[in-house]
């Protein structure tokens, strides 16, 4: 296993009879970056978390993690990992510090009271460290179950859809937290979420998985690959839905879709050059013209459309 590797997984198939979850699975994480792990329901997330974690033995390949390998010593890896599955598993009864003090009795922390006053205050929980979680917002106990993830300082930490059901802003404090998790700390977090958008905001590299396979790896930005999409988007006064369709009926564009005061029109590229001038012509004071680059949703869409063709 190279050094800079947190996971390195070769050749992994899990089967549960006639149902193949991991198909030849094959992916490297380096150690000290955020790592987005992406595919639809049912691609073998949830399954490779559990292979790492040593709970489900592989039917073939190789797993290491942190070195080590979960098959044959998965209470060492879980002793030196942190997790946060989709359920955050605090124990509602008990106050934000008991959560934590309880699971610093689990990992025999010598230190626990002031760390777990520096992880309290990091997310600025600390005032509310009495109150019991049942009383608690999806946003706070999803920090709070962070905070529990790195109580024994992890090298690597698992994040099972940390966004879901959080607020804009709860979503953008969890996304900063993340970061700094890795940038200051030097953690590997290796996390799933439907959320393409946070993934381009908090991620420096990502694998696509499909049928339990990985079907691209890369940062957000390579895998959109800079490509245009057969779209551009205009914007300026004058600029009509009458308008559009007349430029629709004239051939210089396929189709239009609004966006507020722009449009985003799907326009063939020999025709390119010759909408800003038809625009003006027919009256549009154009502010705005630029074709449309391809996010990491599109480059995710295609790819399960490619895999599945």
């Amino acid at each position: 296993m190279p050094a800079t590797a947190a996971i390195e997984i070769v050749d992994v198939s899990l089967q549960f009879g006639p149902v193949r979850a991991l198909d030849r699975l094959s992916l490297t994480v380096p150690r000290g970056t955020v790592f987005g792990f992406l595919g639809p329901n049912g691609a073998g997330k949830t399954s490779t978390l559990r292979v790492l974690l040593g709970l489900l033995r592989p039917s073939t390949g190789v797993v290491r993690v942190l070195g080590i390998d979960p098959t044959a010593d998965g209470r060492r890896v879980r002793r030196q990992v942190g997790v946060l599955l989709e359920h955050d598993g605090l124990y509602d009864r008990l106050t934000a510090y008991d959560n934590l003090d309880y699971h610093a009795r689990i990992h025999h922390l010598a230190d626990a009271p002031p760390r777990i006053e520096q992880l309290l205050r990091a997310c600025e929980l600390w005032d509310r460290r009495r109150d019991r979680v049942a009383t608690w917002s999806k946003g706070m106990r999803q920090k709070l179950a962070i905070s529990r993830a790195l109580l024994h300082r992890p090298a690597l930490v698992l994040l099972d859809e940390p966004f879901s059901g959080l607020d804009p802003v709860a979503a953008a404090e969890l996304r900063a937290s993340i970061i700094a998790l890795a940038r200051d700390q030097g953690a590997t977090v290796f996390l799933t979420t439907h959320d393409l958008g946070h993934v381009e905001k908090t991620c420096a590299e990502v694998a696509v998985l499909r049928a339990g396979a990985v079907i691209a790896v890369g940062a957000p930005g390579e895998l959109a690959g800079g490509r245009a999409l057969d779209e551009v988007e205009v914007s300026g006064p004058g600029l009509t839905d009458e308008l559009l369709d007349g430029l629709q009926r004239d051939g210089v564009i396929a189709s239009f879709t609004r966006t507020g005061a722009a449009a985003r029109v799907r326009c063939a590229k020999d025709q390119r050059s010759r909408l800003g001038v038809e625009l003006v012509q027919r009256g549009v004071a154009l502010e705005e013209l630029h074709t449309v680059r391809a996010s990491l949703e599109d480059a995710f869409l295609a790819l399960m459309q490619g895999a599945a063709s």
